[in-house]
């Protein structure tokens, strides 16, 4: 197997839009709105100390939103009823590769935009080596 490459994080992404367009499309050919299926999914960057996660949320507004942090997870879901006895629900988790000290949310837009700062790192400690 020489020829057998590790998929790296660019390979992972495409993939994943892949089948999110694919889910997508799967949702509007039954007819279900696309507050289902967020077009373009969650996104993370870095904004100095911080990092900023935005979801699109079209069709919802900011009570029907549910944002909550467990350890490096982000948790975002989304509720509404519908006339006629239906609901549109949407919910996305992403686990980041840090813990998360403190986190803001805003909604505008149809947009929802999360502010996550980063725990700090533990401080060092010396730790005496006693003669066994």
């Amino acid at each position: 197997m020489p020829d057998l490459i590790s998929w790296g994080t660019t390979e992972l992404a495409k993939l994943k839009d892949d089948m999110d367009r694919r889910f997508c499309a799967l949702f509007e050919d039954f007819g279900l709105p696309r507050a289902v299926c967020p077009e373009g999914g969650m996104h993370l960057e870095a904004v100095g100390d911080d990092w900023l996660v935005t979801c699109p949320l079209s069709g919802f507004e900011p009570e029907e939103v549910a944002v909550s942090v467990t350890g490096r997870v982000l948790s975002i879901s989304a509720a509404r009823e519908r006339g006629g006895g239906g609901s549109l629900r949407m919910a996305r988790e992403l686990t980041l590769p840090f813990a998360i000290e403190a986190a803001e949310a805003g909604f505008s837009g149809g947009t929802l935009t999360v502010r996550l700062r980063r725990q700090g790192l533990p401080p060092v400690r010396s730790i005496p080596v006693r003669k066994s």
